[in-house]
């Protein structure tokens, strides 16, 4: 009867491994990020005007999805309103230099997003804005991006406008084809040059390139340097390649300055200063800073931090209001269902001001907020009031569902599941090795007293 009961337990336990559990499974991208840099910020650190209030308000109606065009982006409508009321408290008139940052262009849309339709105000009237434009990485950081907008090119160590560029194009004519993985490398001075050259192997001042399909092969040098010397090897592996038998032509050789190579890449068409695109390359080549920089390096469109760059003038004692509008990009997270998207407003830059009064945050909205439970609700959203500038962000999330459902909720289920077979499978090890170990001792029991 025991016996019984062991053979039945191991059968369930079987049973319950093998019945499969909820499995989440979805190739598709989950999470697009939009940016978070905005806030009207003084490009003077020695500027007296103060924020007295600032209205922040947000205009949700609708939620980005993955634009097709540009067209088609400029459908998005929702935006953030900075509402600045400045008091200049100097006996004497202060005109200052304001800089608006509003990110980068998000991974879900084009990069115009139709900026051109959002003013910059002084009471009520528009005033004269410029759109500039900084390399910038995933991370705001107001220390280091405000310091980027420049009105003349970047002063370089190494770069500048007339730098001399050779672009050269080989053709390789012959080559010992019992090499497989054969290359060709090539020696430079690296004191007084920079190269670009497509799918190398860099090693000191050597670089060489695997031989391929394409029998030409093109690169660039930045500096002052003339054709440089070329050999084949076997591999591109600097200690152990050896030299083996190959040749080649120079079928060109075109002469351009670095400022010319800088704008190969440009935009003709695009709201992007020439001024700042060439810095953005110089700032983009120097952060990936090497010998051997890559065309890459010379596209910066999908790299850059947009600002609205504006002044205003207050005379002695004199208060204005100051309204920008600018596009927000949420972040997308499609890990819950519906989506949630995920907002994020800097409010620390503001503390660059000489004093900052009260913040009131309007959120309109037919959506329902999550990740803030500071807000109350109102008629047209959420609004919360604070009498300073927070520690913190500002950040919250709307879905269009007031709960959302985690659809990871799947791949515990899977961890369990699995956790569970695991544990199932061992009860069953354990349970046979009980039933062995029984049947053995009923049988040496049987044995001994047949014996005796």
């Amino acid at each position: 009867m025991k016996i019984r009961h062991i053979t039945a337990f191991a059968l369930s336990a079987i049973i319950t491994f093998l019945i499969p559990c909820t499995a989440f499974a979805n190739s598709a991208p989950k999470q697009w990020y939009g940016r978070d840099s905005y806030g009207a910020i003084v490009s003077d650190e020695e500027c007296p005007l103060t924020v007295e209030s600032e209205l922040l308000t947000f205009d949700i109606p609708d939620f980005p999805k993955k634009y097709p065009d540009e067209e088609n982006a400029l459908a998005y409508k929702a935006n953030v309103t900075a509402q600045y009321t400045f008091y200049n408290p100097a006996d004497h008139t202060v005109t200052a230099k304001l800089e608006f940052p509003f990110g980068r262009s998000p991974e879900y849309g084009g990069s115009g997003y139709g900026t051109d339709r959002y003013d910059v105000t002084v009471n009520g009237s528009a005033i004269e804005k410029t759109l500039r434009h900084t390399l910038n990485s995933y991370k705001f950081d107001i220390e280091k991006d405000l310091p980027l907008i420049l009105d003349e090119y970047k002063n370089d160590t190494f770069y500048r406008p007339d730098l001399p560029v050779k672009k050269y194009t080989l053709e390789i004519l012959d080559y010992d084809k019992s090499y497989e993985h054969a290359w060709i490398g090539f020696e430079f001075s690296l004191s007084n040059s920079r190269v670009i050259i497509r799918h190398s192997f860099q090693s000191g001042g050597s670089v060489a390139v695997r031989i391929g399909s394409d029998k030409f092969i093109t690169f660039y040098i930045i500096g002052e340097q003339e054709m440089p010397l070329y050999r084949f090897y076997d591999s591109g592996l600097y200690e152990t390649r050896k030299e083996i038998s190959g040749q080649a032509k120079l079928v060109s050789a075109e002469e351009m300055t670095f400022e010319e190579l800088v704008f190969e890449n440009y935009p003709e068409d695009s709201a992007i200063h020439r001024t700042d695109w060439y810095n953005a390359v110089i700032d983009k080549l120097n952060s990936d800073y090497s010998y051997f920089p890559s065309l890459s390096d010379f596209d910066v469109n999908y790299s850059l931090m947009r600002w609205y760059e504006y002044e205003i003038t207050l005379a002695p004692g004199e208060r204005i209001i100051n309204t920008v509008t600018a596009p927000i990009y949420p972040d997308i997270d499609g890990n819950w269902e519906p989506p949630v998207y995920g907002y994020t407003y800097l409010l620390s830059p503001a503390k660059k001001w000489a004093d900052f009064g009260s913040l009131e945050i309007v959120i309109n909205t037919p959506f329902y907020l999550s990740k803030n439970d500071d807000f109350e609700k109102t008629d047209t959203g959420y609004r919360l009031s604070l009498d300073g500038l927070p520690d913190g962000e500002l950040e919250f999330s709307l879905c269009s569902s007031e709960k959302p459902k985690n659809a990871n909720t799947g791949i515990m289920a899977l961890i369990v599941g699995l956790v569970v077979g695991v544990l199932t499978l061992l009860g069953v090890v354990l349970a046979t090795l009980a039933m062995l170990i029984y049947v053995a001792v009923v049988l040496i029991r049987y044995i001994i007293r047949k014996t005796t």
